[in-house]
């Protein structure tokens, strides 16, 4: 049998970001052979509570064959252990996941830098281009960026890394199948294109609040660094930021406005001994990179064709798509042409009716709100416009 159900099958026992798991890798050679021993055996390791016996006692390995089953017939990849693509940084945390569900490529995590960039979900403006300059900036020196694909900085951190055409990993708080804000759908799409999502949680595990905290040490455990933009007194980032000063990893953070509640947790992450860092550069030096001249790629950051990395077009407009990536925005009206039809139409409406919220535009373009918000990402990935707290939106 698949040495990868037995560690679904511990997973489903122990539950998430158990620090026993390493104690489980250490004692047995084979995670089959911890299957088998029994509770007689697993009592005289030593280290498990009876509840935990229970659990052991209780999990079925024919739970897990679901599970397995599910994930691969969703396409995901499961990455155990055991196997030689889990990432090296992951599995030297002190809990570090038994199993990972994966929608896309990790294949690089080892080989590049990876720096997560997380904050608050209720991000100010400055909040939300500083996180998505600094995602650029350091995906076009080819550093990997991971944030947990929520609102707010982890939004504009992944937006960021797609406009720049660098790779980008969420690592969600839920199953991936699980139907999580409906209005980064697509974001989840394109992130999973060239980067990947991923989870420890089963395909349809719901969003519970409690899996949040447990899920940020796999975004700190997978970076060498974490840069926290924007965090409340008890904002989850601040918890990332602690799990990675616990893994020995750097923990940068961005200054913010002393009045703002969100400086709050910013700046006792400062008191506490976080680097100050104000650009992408400021990362780089840290880790002795030299980087390509960045002053000359911000004038890139918006001058993105979104038919290059938006989903498949409309059949109409395919023929008329031929714009590089990075082609310029001094003239529009090529690149607006090559829009689907959807996409012209919500941008136009947009444009001519200056900042606009969701409602009107979907009222306005006759476009029901579940589709016109994969249409907004669109938009916002493909640098055509800029989104505002309150589901506002502006032509850029």
């Amino acid at each position: 049998m698949n040495n990868k159900i037995y560690w679904i099958w511990l997973q489903n026992a122990l539950k998430y970001g158990n620090h026993k798991v390493r104690t489980v890798k250490l004692l047995y050679e084979d995670i089959r052979k911890f299957y088998n021993a029994g509770e007689k055996e697993w009592r005289l390791c030593g280290c498990f509570t009876n509840k935990e016996i229970s659990s052991l006692l209780s999990s079925t390995i024919q739970n897990a064959a679901v599970i397995l089953d599910q994930s691969v017939s969703l396409g995901y990849k499961i990455v155990t252990l055991d196997d030689k693509e889990y990432p090296q940084k992951l599995k030297n945390i002190a809990n570090p996941p038994c199993v990972l569900y994966i929608k896309g490529d990790i294949s690089n995590i080892d080989k590049k830098l990876c720096i997560s960039i997380v904050g608050t979900r209720s991000a100010t403006i400055y909040g939300t281009q500083m996180a998505s300059e600094i995602a650029y900036d350091l995906s076009k020196q080819d550093v990997i960026i991971v944030s947990g694909g929520a609102l707010g900085v982890d939004k504009a951190a992944h937006i960021g890394a797609l406009k720049a055409g660098g790779e980008t990993i969420a690592v969600l708080g839920c199953g991936i199948n699980y139907k999580y804000l409906a209005e980064n759908k697509q974001l989840r799409n394109e992130i999973s294109k060239t980067g990947a999502l991923i989870s420890e949680y089963p395909p349809d595990t719901p969003a519970f609040s409690s899996n949040f905290p447990i899920r940020n040490r796999i975004i700190s455990g997978l970076s060498s660094g974490t840069v926290v933009i924007e965090a409340g007194a008890k904002s989850g980032s601040l918890i990332t930021a602690n799990l990675a000063n616990d893994q020995n990893r750097d923990v940068f953070v961005i200054p913010v406005d002393m009045r703002s509640p969100v400086s709050q947790g910013t700046v006792s992450l400062i008191r506490d001994g976080a680097k100050i860092i104000t650009c992408a550069q400021d990362i780089l030096n840290e880790y002795n990179i030299k980087s390509k001249n960045i002053n000359s790629e911000k004038e890139k950051r918006q001058n993105i064709n979104l038919s290059t990395i938006s989903s498949k077009p409309a059949p109409e407009t395919q023929k008329n798509i031929s714009l590089k990536k990075e082609s310029s925005f001094s003239n529009k009206g090529p690149l607006i042409d090559s829009l689907p039809k959807d996409c012209k139409d919500v941008y136009l409406f947009i444009k001519e009716n200056g900042k606009c919220h969701i409602d009107r535009i979907s009222i306005n373009t006759n476009i029901n709100i579940k589709n016109l918000l994969s249409i907004i990402t669109e938009l916002e990935i493909g640098g055509f416009i800029e989104s505002y707290p309150g589901k506002m939106y502006e032509a850029k």
